[in-house]
């Protein structure tokens, strides 16, 4: 299978390696919710690395009092910057979470369609591809904000990894903590993941586990929710987790099980003992599942 370079974030050293095709729809989708945050919380700089200058964006808004849809002419690259930055300067931030959902629809070469909702309403999105990078080049939409529009599309997104380097000068130890370099992984795992949004992150009740999820907790102000992979209903779990977004700390044998599990396909063997750098992706929307591994390098 072909292998994929894949950079995760521009201000962390970390080379990533994509075993899977998927990868890229795991970048699509970062993309995606860095351009709805970027108007929801005017973040231009979230705006700026999903955006392409040469952006066309045009649609349709349905009036009220005739229910007729009126056409509204394009939004150039610089008007979007310009309207997240007056969201941020009156305070209108939004952190709803109802109405906002990506679906990656199609994915070429070169090119991509996505469909994206938020409390404007309904987009159309093209993306492209440049040195490696995925960014949104037309947009058409249409609104006001309707349940249809959501109604079957909520995606759920898994982000699954092992516990990083745990302390073994005590093999008597049950519940080590994690050593200096276990410290940095699990730092440097809230920087690899910084431009996702989660909604919840799991971690089994060990310290290695908890202190590696705590980094990425703390960044987006969660608190963990403590899991036992041995006496999980998976069918409960992901009802419970269904259109939200969600990190899982495990262990060298839970991890790919818990991946297989909600990817419905086993596919992934048990990580090796010196092994703490893989990620899995999960995505599911309606019956439609996707899985990838990717290998993140310190």
């Amino acid at each position: 299978m072909k292998s994929f370079l894949v950079t995760l974030s521009l201000l962390v050293s970390l080379t990533v390696f994509a075993q899977d095709k998927s990868s890229d729809k795991a970048q699509i989708e970062i993309t995606l919710n860095n351009y709805i945050d970027g108007f929801y919380q005017g973040d231009t700089t979230k705006l700026k690395a999903a955006l392409k200058p040469r952006l066309h964006k045009f649609g349709y808004w349905k009036n009220k009092d005739t229910g007729a849809y009126e056409y509204y002419d394009q939004l150039t690259y610089e008007n979007a910057l310009k309207m997240a930055q007056n969201t941020k300067e009156k305070g209108k931030i939004r952190t709803e979470t109802k109405m906002r959902s990506v679906k990656v629809l199609e994915i070429s070469n070169h090119i991509a369609a996505a469909k994206v909702t938020g409390f404007w309403g309904l987009d159309y999105v093209l993306l492209s591809k440049d040195e490696g990078k995925w960014m949104i080049e037309q947009v058409i939409w249409e609104g006001p904000f309707e349940d249809k529009f959501k109604e079957d599309d909520k995606t759920t997104t898994y982000y699954l990894i092992r516990h990083a380097e745990k302390d073994r000068s005590d093999k008597d130890d049950r519940d080590p903590h994690l050593t200096e370099a276990g410290q940095k992984r699990a730092e440097n795992w809230a920087n690899v993941l910084k431009d996702v949004k989660f909604n919840m992150v799991y971690s089994t009740d060990y310290n290695r586990t908890k202190e590696t999820a705590i980094p990425t907790a703390k960044a987006n102000n969660l608190e963990l929710t403590l899991y036992d992979p041995n006496n999980m209903d998976g069918k409960a779990f992901m009802k419970a987790t269904k259109g939200k977004t969600v990190l899982v700390v495990g262990h060298s044998n839970t991890t790919p099980m818990f991946a297989n599990a909600l990817a419905g396909d086993k596919k992934y063997d048990q990580i090796s003992d010196d092994n703490n750098a893989n990620l899995y992706i999960v995505t599911v929307t309606g019956d439609s599942k996707t899985a990838t591994l990717l290998k993140v390098i310190n």
